[in-house]
This record gives C-alpha cells, sequence and structure tokens, in this order.
C-alpha cells in the first residue's frame, strides 16, 4: 500500500510491506544503504494520477506511484550517533538545496517507511550476504533501523544500456583554514598520508597527469580517477565543481580549531567535504552537444555529536602537530602521497 499527502507537504508518500515493489541492493556507506526500486509486473500510475496507486489495471496488474521511477531508495542503517532522515533533510532543504541549481543535485524526496517495510528490505540484505553477491563483507550483520520513520527517494545516477556512470568524492577543494604557512600537502592529502603510514597502506597510484588541468580549471587541489582523462574534452560541469570549491570556502573561513562545531555553517561546510560527485555518461559522449549529467550528493548534515566534533578537532591538531601539511612527518610518507599540488611535485 503507498499513501500519499497533499503537495507542499513534507511526507510525499508511504511504502508499507505491501508496497507493489521489490528492492534490491544497489552499495551503501557507513550510515546508510541505497536499493534499486523493481517493478517487474507492475505499471507505472500516470504523472498526475497518484490516487490510483494500489489498485491494479484492467488486467489485475499493481499499479506503482510514479514518483517511484527513475529513482533509488535511501534508508538509514541501525548505527550510533547517525543524524535522523527527517532532521538531515531538514537542513538540505534549508541550508544546502538554496546553493546550487537543481539540476545539479541528486533530487531527495523525502517517504514514510514503516517497520515491516524495513524489514523487508533487511531480508533483501541477509540474501545478499547469504548470496555472497555485492554486499561487502565488511558490512554484513549490519541492518537498517526499524525505529527510523523515513527514507529518501533519490535521483537514479546509476548506468544503463545508454548511460555510463561513475562517482567520486572531492572531499577538500580548498586548503584548510587551520594549516600552518608553508603547508605542502593540500587538508585531503595529509590526511592520506597519515593514514596511510600509521596504516602500513601502499596508496593507490593516482595518475598526477590530471591534476594539472584540473588545477587550472578549478584552480584546488584535487585528485581524481581515470575516468575524467577520457571525458575532461566533453566535460561542462566543471562550473559545479569551482561552485562547491567556493562554498567550502565561505561556509568555512575560520577552521575547525577556532569554530563552534555546531555552528550550522560550519556543519554546511563539513557535508559540502564529504558530498558525492556522480556522473552520468552518454555512450555518445563523444559526440558534440551530448549532456553528461553531473550532480552533487550524499549531502548530509554532519553534526558534531557522538564524538565527531572532538574526532575533527583532535584529527586537525594531529595533522598540523605530526608534520602531515608540511611534509615533515617523523616516518615519511609513500612517494605517491608527496605529489600534492601545493608541493609543485605534479609533472
Amino acid at each position: 500500500m503507498v499513501t500519499t499527502r497533499s503537495k507542499g507537504a513534507e511526507t510525499i508518500l508511504t511504502l508499507d510491506q505491501d508496497t507493489p515493489i521489490r528492492v534490491r541492493y544497489h552499495a551503501e556507506g557507513a550510515a546508510n544503504v541505497v536499493f534499486i526500486i523493481n517493478s517487474i509486473r507492475n505499471v507505472f500510475s500516470n504523472d498526475d494520477d497518484y490516487g490510483t496507486v494500489g489498485t491494479t489495471t484492467d488486467d489485475g496488474i499493481p499499479r506503482i506511484d510514479v514518483r517511484l521511477k527513475g529513482k533509488l531508495l535511501r534508508l538509514r542503517k541501525d548505527v550510533p550517533s547517525v543524524t535522523p532522515v527527517l532532521d538531515s533533510h531538514r537542513h538540505y532543504e534549508q541550508y544546502i538545496e538554496p546553493l546550487f541549481p537543481a539540476e545539479s543535485l541528486v533530487e531527495q524526496l523525502l517517504c514514510k517507511i514503516t517497520p515491516g517495510f524495513v524489514r523487508k528490505c533487511n531480508a533483501a540484505l541477509r540474501t545478499e550476504e547469504e548470496a555472497l553477491m555485492k554486499r561487502p563483507k565488511k558490512r554484513h550483520g549490519v541492518d537498517l533501523s526499524e525505529t527510523e520513520c523515513h527514507g529518501l527517494l533519490i535521483t537514479d545516477m546509476t548506468c544503463d544500456e545508454k548511460h555510463a556512470s561513475t562517482e567520486f568524492k572531492p572531499k577538500w577543494l580548498v586548503q584548510s583554514p587551520s594549516a600552518p604557512p608553508g603547508s605542502k600537502r593540500c587538508r585531503t592529502c595529509a590526511l592520506r598520508a597519515m593514514r596511510d603510514v600509521k596504516s602500513n597502506i601502499k596508496p593507490t597510484v593516482i595518475r598526477p597527469s590530471l591534476e594539472p588541468i584540473l588545477i587550472k580549471a578549478i584552480g584546488a587541489p584535487l585528485k581524481i580517477v581515470d575516468f575524467v582523462n577520457q571525458t575532461l574534452p566533453y566535460f561542462h560541469n566543471l562550473y559545479l565543481l569551482r561552485l562547491l570549491r567556493d562554498l567550502q570556502a565561505e561556509k568555512d573561513p575560520k577552521g575547525i580549531l577556532k569554530v563552534d562545531s555546531s555552528d550550522v555553517e560550519f556543519m554546511t561546510a563539513m557535508a559540502l567535504r564529504d558530498c558525492t560527485f556522480f556522473l552520468k555518461i552518454p555512450n555518445q559522449y563523444e559526440k558534440s552537444g551530448v549532456r553528461i549529467e553531473a550532480r552533487l550528493g550524499d549531502l548530509d548534515l554532519k553534526t558534531p555529536d557522538g564524538g565527531k566534533g572532538d574526532y575533527w578537532r583532535e584529527t586537525e591538531q594531529q595533522l598540523i602537530n605530526e608534520g602531515w601539511y608540511t611534509a615533515t612527518e617523523k616516518t615519511p610518507a609513500p612517494k605517491e602521497r608527496c605529489t600534492c599540488l601545493l608541493s609543485g611535485n605534479h609533472d
């Protein structure tokens, strides 16, 4: 069953155990799981025909709300210190959404979910684990929260027969305001260097030849995966990275060591530093005029709750005190971590 509310209300529909859809695991992060919505043998209602949801066609096939079409379902995990979906969504609507053109954001629509529907989705996770399919081993045993009453329907940026798709996290596109003078690593590279050394991890080699191109385009230290090399000539949406860079700087001009981490502007900056850049590339992208779709998503509210504020401050202080920004750390990082654009070693 699917119920609806009037236009303009916060919740657009409710999904319960009787909703005639199947969910299939797609991906997950530390706080959320994303599902593909399958409509096998079902048909979508007309755009303006929401009232028929839950009924059937003349052939007895269940109708599905058209607002589920072209969407993925994002649900919160049952883990500590994760912001409730409604709170995060309200922050998104008030502070994030007005900052960007609508076409540059992964649309997210609030929906209501019942415990029965969540159990149905948890059963899908169990199937993934038992069949050893897509769910990573380290994520096994972590269920969705049955006390969470809301989920998000988000723009489907996955690949299909006409498109390839990929994603990356831009992270910090401007230097940390707390970084010491003479820094040779940006905040992202400093943190990666520290983690690599402390975890004894050999870093993945990223092609440095891409960096001068991107630095010229957006004026920020940024490392990116190889696929961009193929799409740069047609990469018409770099303005979005420039805008993201400028907003990161605007929302946090002082840095974590000099700001109240519960300040809404700072929390917005932290959300902008942890978002995901999604690309949907037509198979014929090399043809002139074919548009590459680029959107920002995962713009969740970042609060200092649960010790996260202390962790942010401690991490920043460690990067400064141990020389990770200035590349003067006692145990040198691998060579691959010495090619940040700030160092000039990127030819």
